[in-house]
Protein backbone atom coordinates (compact mmCIF):
# COMPACT_ATOMS: atom_id res chain seq x y z
CA UNK A 1 0.00 0.00 0.00
CA UNK A 2 3.01 2.02 0.65
CA UNK A 3 4.29 1.35 -2.98
CA UNK A 4 1.24 2.22 -4.30
CA UNK A 5 0.78 5.86 -2.66
CA UNK A 6 -2.06 4.05 -0.41
CA UNK A 7 -0.68 5.07 3.01
CA UNK A 8 -0.43 8.72 3.24
CA UNK A 9 -0.16 9.55 7.01
CA UNK A 10 0.33 6.81 10.07
CA UNK A 11 -3.63 6.60 10.81
CA UNK A 12 -4.76 3.80 8.65
CA UNK A 13 -8.37 1.65 8.74
CA UNK A 14 -10.13 -1.22 7.13
CA UNK A 15 -9.84 0.01 4.02
CA UNK A 16 -10.69 -1.55 0.34
CA UNK A 17 -6.95 -1.82 -0.67
CA UNK A 18 -6.16 -3.65 2.58
CA UNK A 19 -8.84 -6.11 2.75
CA UNK A 20 -8.24 -6.86 -0.65
CA UNK A 21 -4.92 -7.53 -0.09
CA UNK A 22 -5.20 -9.59 2.94
CA UNK A 23 -8.14 -11.66 1.25
CA UNK A 24 -5.73 -12.29 -1.90
CA UNK A 25 -2.45 -13.07 0.46
CA UNK A 26 -4.23 -14.48 2.70
CA UNK A 27 -5.88 -17.33 0.67
CA UNK A 28 -2.21 -18.25 -0.05
CA UNK A 29 -2.01 -19.65 3.37
CA UNK A 30 -5.44 -21.20 4.06
CA UNK A 31 -4.76 -24.77 4.29
CA UNK A 32 -2.99 -24.09 7.48
CA UNK A 33 -5.72 -22.52 9.16
CA UNK A 34 -8.45 -24.18 10.58
CA UNK A 35 -11.27 -21.35 10.42
CA UNK A 36 -11.95 -18.60 7.73
CA UNK A 37 -8.87 -15.88 8.14
CA UNK A 38 -10.41 -12.60 9.83
CA UNK A 39 -8.81 -9.65 9.40
CA UNK A 40 -9.75 -7.95 12.70
CA UNK A 41 -7.35 -10.37 14.45
CA UNK A 42 -4.30 -8.94 12.72
CA UNK A 43 -5.65 -5.85 12.44
CA UNK A 44 -6.41 -5.77 16.32
CA UNK A 45 -3.53 -8.19 17.13
CA UNK A 46 -0.38 -7.05 15.15
CA UNK A 47 -0.09 -3.94 17.84
CA UNK A 48 1.25 -5.83 20.59
CA UNK A 49 3.98 -6.40 18.15
CA UNK A 50 4.58 -2.96 18.43
CA UNK A 51 3.55 -2.25 14.08
CA UNK A 52 0.61 0.39 15.48
CA UNK A 53 -1.30 1.16 17.91
CA UNK A 54 -5.15 0.58 17.76
CA UNK A 55 -7.90 2.68 18.40
CA UNK A 56 -11.53 2.45 19.36
CA UNK A 57 -14.30 5.03 17.79
CA UNK A 58 -13.89 7.48 20.61
CA UNK A 59 -10.19 7.59 19.88
CA UNK A 60 -9.17 5.51 22.85
CA UNK A 61 -6.85 2.87 22.95
CA UNK A 62 -8.46 -0.33 21.96
CA UNK A 63 -8.95 -3.55 23.69
CA UNK A 64 -10.57 -5.57 21.55
CA UNK A 65 -10.78 -6.66 18.14
CA UNK A 66 -14.66 -5.63 17.55
CA UNK A 67 -13.30 -2.60 19.79
CA UNK A 68 -10.69 -1.56 16.73
CA UNK A 69 -11.76 0.51 14.23
CA UNK A 70 -8.65 2.57 13.37
CA UNK A 71 -4.92 1.67 14.13
CA UNK A 72 -1.62 4.53 13.91
CA UNK A 73 1.67 3.30 12.55
CA UNK A 74 4.74 3.61 15.08
CA UNK A 75 6.46 6.66 13.65
CA UNK A 76 9.79 5.12 12.95
CA UNK A 77 8.19 2.47 10.87
CA UNK A 78 5.76 4.69 8.81
CA UNK A 79 9.06 6.47 8.16
CA UNK A 80 10.89 3.82 7.13
CA UNK A 81 7.85 2.48 4.75
CA UNK A 82 8.73 5.45 2.39
CA UNK A 83 12.24 3.89 1.88
CA UNK A 84 11.87 1.43 -1.02
CA UNK A 85 14.98 -0.89 0.19
CA UNK A 86 13.39 -0.93 3.78
CA UNK A 87 10.42 -2.01 1.90
CA UNK A 88 11.80 -4.62 -0.44
CA UNK A 89 13.93 -6.05 2.92
CA UNK A 90 11.11 -6.31 5.10
CA UNK A 91 9.37 -9.01 2.47
CA UNK A 92 12.18 -10.61 1.94
CA UNK A 93 12.28 -11.29 6.20
CA UNK A 94 8.61 -11.66 6.90
CA UNK A 95 8.18 -13.68 3.21
CA UNK A 96 11.08 -16.32 4.90
CA UNK A 97 10.87 -16.27 8.40
CA UNK A 98 7.15 -16.78 9.01
CA UNK A 99 6.04 -18.87 5.93
CA UNK A 100 6.66 -22.28 4.63
CA UNK A 101 8.35 -23.10 1.68
CA UNK A 102 5.48 -23.54 -0.49
CA UNK A 103 3.68 -20.26 0.37
CA UNK A 104 7.37 -18.60 0.00
CA UNK A 105 7.13 -19.81 -3.49
CA UNK A 106 3.33 -18.34 -4.33
CA UNK A 107 4.60 -14.80 -1.72
CA UNK A 108 7.34 -14.11 -4.09
CA UNK A 109 5.64 -14.66 -7.45
CA UNK A 110 2.48 -11.93 -5.81
CA UNK A 111 5.05 -9.76 -4.99
CA UNK A 112 6.39 -10.02 -8.06
CA UNK A 113 10.37 -10.49 -6.36
CA UNK A 114 13.02 -13.10 -8.45
CA UNK A 115 14.85 -15.27 -6.85
CA UNK A 116 13.16 -14.69 -3.23
CA UNK A 117 15.02 -17.25 -0.24
CA UNK A 118 13.15 -19.77 -0.73
CA UNK A 119 16.22 -22.00 -0.58
CA UNK A 120 17.59 -25.23 -2.50
CA UNK A 121 16.66 -27.73 0.12
CA UNK A 122 13.36 -25.80 0.83
CA UNK A 123 12.44 -25.85 -3.27
CA UNK A 124 13.23 -29.18 -3.58
CA UNK A 125 11.06 -30.14 -0.75
CA UNK A 126 8.42 -27.76 -1.93
CA UNK A 127 8.36 -29.89 -5.50
CA UNK A 128 8.11 -33.07 -3.15
CA UNK A 129 5.23 -31.39 -1.45
CA UNK A 130 3.41 -30.56 -4.69
CA UNK A 131 4.03 -33.84 -6.08
CA UNK A 132 3.25 -35.71 -3.08
CA UNK A 133 -0.20 -33.46 -3.24
CA UNK A 134 -0.88 -34.58 -7.03
CA UNK A 135 -0.27 -38.15 -6.26
CA UNK A 136 -2.95 -37.90 -2.84
CA UNK A 137 -5.06 -36.32 -5.22
CA UNK A 138 -5.11 -38.27 -8.09
CA UNK A 139 -5.77 -41.53 -5.57
CA UNK A 140 -8.73 -39.70 -3.95
CA UNK A 141 -9.98 -39.55 -7.62
CA UNK A 142 -8.95 -42.96 -8.49
CA UNK A 143 -10.94 -44.03 -5.17
CA UNK A 144 -14.00 -42.24 -5.65
CA UNK A 145 -14.25 -43.51 -9.41
CA UNK A 146 -13.76 -47.34 -8.34
CA UNK A 147 -15.88 -47.01 -5.29
CA UNK A 148 -19.06 -45.34 -7.01
CA UNK A 149 -18.41 -47.52 -10.19
CA UNK A 150 -18.12 -50.66 -9.30
CA UNK A 151 -20.96 -50.82 -6.23
CA UNK A 152 -23.24 -49.27 -8.88
CA UNK A 153 -23.91 -46.27 -7.21
CA UNK A 154 -26.06 -47.91 -4.55
CA UNK A 155 -26.31 -47.09 -1.03
CA UNK A 156 -25.07 -50.01 0.83
CA UNK A 157 -27.12 -48.81 3.94
CA UNK A 158 -30.52 -48.46 2.09
CA UNK A 159 -30.04 -50.40 -0.91
CA UNK A 160 -31.31 -46.92 -2.41
CA UNK A 161 -30.03 -45.65 -6.02
CA UNK A 162 -30.91 -42.91 -7.87
CA UNK A 163 -28.96 -40.85 -10.78
CA UNK A 164 -29.54 -38.07 -13.02
CA UNK A 165 -30.26 -37.73 -16.73
CA UNK A 166 -26.52 -35.31 -16.56
CA UNK A 167 -25.09 -38.52 -14.91
CA UNK A 168 -25.31 -36.93 -11.13
CA UNK A 169 -25.45 -39.77 -8.52
CA UNK A 170 -26.97 -39.62 -4.79
CA UNK A 171 -24.28 -41.53 -3.22
CA UNK A 172 -20.74 -40.28 -1.89
CA UNK A 173 -17.74 -42.95 -1.72
CA UNK A 174 -17.00 -43.17 1.78
CA UNK A 175 -14.10 -43.61 3.49
CA UNK A 176 -14.31 -46.86 6.40
CA UNK A 177 -11.28 -45.60 8.23
CA UNK A 178 -11.65 -41.97 7.99
CA UNK A 179 -9.18 -40.21 5.22
CA UNK A 180 -8.30 -37.42 7.75
CA UNK A 181 -6.54 -39.55 9.97
CA UNK A 182 -5.19 -42.26 7.40
CA UNK A 183 -5.16 -41.29 3.79
CA UNK A 184 -6.30 -45.10 3.49
CA UNK A 185 -7.60 -44.78 -0.25
CA UNK A 186 -7.43 -48.57 -0.44
CA UNK A 187 -10.70 -49.45 -2.53
CA UNK A 188 -12.07 -51.80 -0.05
CA UNK A 189 -11.76 -48.86 2.42
CA UNK A 190 -14.76 -47.56 0.39
CA UNK A 191 -18.77 -47.85 0.60
CA UNK A 192 -20.88 -46.24 -1.57
CA UNK A 193 -23.60 -44.14 0.89
CA UNK A 194 -25.81 -41.69 0.10
CA UNK A 195 -25.58 -38.28 2.06
CA UNK A 196 -27.37 -38.78 5.48
CA UNK A 197 -25.95 -42.54 5.49
CA UNK A 198 -22.44 -41.02 4.65
CA UNK A 199 -22.89 -39.01 7.35
CA UNK A 200 -24.13 -41.06 10.11
CA UNK A 201 -21.41 -43.48 9.24
CA UNK A 202 -18.59 -40.79 9.98
CA UNK A 203 -20.64 -39.75 13.35
CA UNK A 204 -20.52 -43.03 14.25
CA UNK A 205 -24.15 -43.59 14.32
CA UNK A 206 -23.96 -46.24 12.64
CA UNK A 207 -21.42 -49.48 11.69
CA UNK A 208 -20.88 -52.71 9.93
CA UNK A 209 -20.44 -56.37 11.66
CA UNK A 210 -18.06 -59.17 10.99
CA UNK A 211 -20.97 -60.60 9.11
CA UNK A 212 -21.98 -57.50 7.10
CA UNK A 213 -24.91 -56.90 9.11
CA UNK A 214 -25.81 -53.26 10.52
CA UNK A 215 -25.23 -52.07 13.75
CA UNK A 216 -26.63 -48.43 15.62
CA UNK A 217 -25.80 -46.72 18.65
CA UNK A 218 -28.97 -45.02 19.48
CA UNK A 219 -27.32 -43.64 22.55
CA UNK A 220 -25.85 -41.24 20.20
CA UNK A 221 -28.82 -39.37 18.69
CA UNK A 222 -32.14 -39.16 18.88
CA UNK A 223 -34.53 -39.38 15.26
CA UNK A 224 -38.07 -38.08 14.23
CA UNK A 225 -40.11 -39.26 10.78
CA UNK A 226 -41.13 -41.90 9.37
CA UNK A 227 -40.31 -45.31 10.65
CA UNK A 228 -39.20 -46.87 7.15
CA UNK A 229 -36.39 -43.64 7.40
CA UNK A 230 -35.29 -43.99 11.01
CA UNK A 231 -31.76 -45.44 11.26
CA UNK A 232 -32.77 -47.78 13.76
CA UNK A 233 -35.14 -49.51 11.66
CA UNK A 234 -31.98 -50.58 9.70
CA UNK A 235 -30.06 -52.40 13.14
CA UNK A 236 -29.80 -55.94 11.80
CA UNK A 237 -30.14 -55.54 8.32
CA UNK A 238 -27.10 -56.99 5.86
CA UNK A 239 -25.53 -54.02 3.63
CA UNK A 240 -27.09 -53.74 0.45
CA UNK A 241 -25.25 -54.43 -2.26
CA UNK A 242 -26.04 -54.16 -6.44
CA UNK A 243 -26.55 -57.77 -7.48
CA UNK A 244 -23.41 -57.21 -10.06
CA UNK A 245 -21.47 -55.75 -7.77
CA UNK A 246 -18.19 -57.80 -6.97
CA UNK A 247 -16.36 -55.34 -4.72
CA UNK A 248 -16.88 -56.10 -0.77
CA UNK A 249 -15.71 -53.58 2.23
CA UNK A 250 -12.37 -55.03 3.78
CA UNK A 251 -13.25 -56.51 7.49
CA UNK A 252 -10.30 -55.49 8.89
CA UNK A 253 -11.60 -51.41 8.09
CA UNK A 254 -14.81 -52.55 9.31
CA UNK A 255 -13.39 -53.82 12.72
CA UNK A 256 -11.40 -50.35 12.84
CA UNK A 257 -14.37 -48.35 12.28
CA UNK A 258 -16.25 -50.15 15.22
CA UNK A 259 -13.60 -50.07 17.56
CA UNK A 260 -13.07 -46.29 16.75
CA UNK A 261 -16.36 -45.78 17.37
CA UNK A 262 -17.26 -47.48 20.45
CA UNK A 263 -19.01 -50.80 19.08
CA UNK A 264 -18.83 -54.19 21.06
CA UNK A 265 -15.84 -56.04 18.87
Amino acid sequence: MAEVGELNCRAFARSAGLVLRFRCYGAITTERWPTRLDIDLPFFHLSTQGFWIPFDPEMRRARSPDSCVVCEFDPILFDLLGNPGFRLKARMVLVSKYFEPAERVAFFESLGIQGGNVGAKAADRVLADAMEAAKRKGRSARFAVRVATEYRYTCALTGYRCTTTDGTTIVDAAHIEAWSQTQNDDVTNGLTLSKNAHWMFDEGLWSVDEELRILVNPRKYTEHGPESLRLVSFAGRHLQFDSEAQLRPSRDFLRHHRLHFGFRL
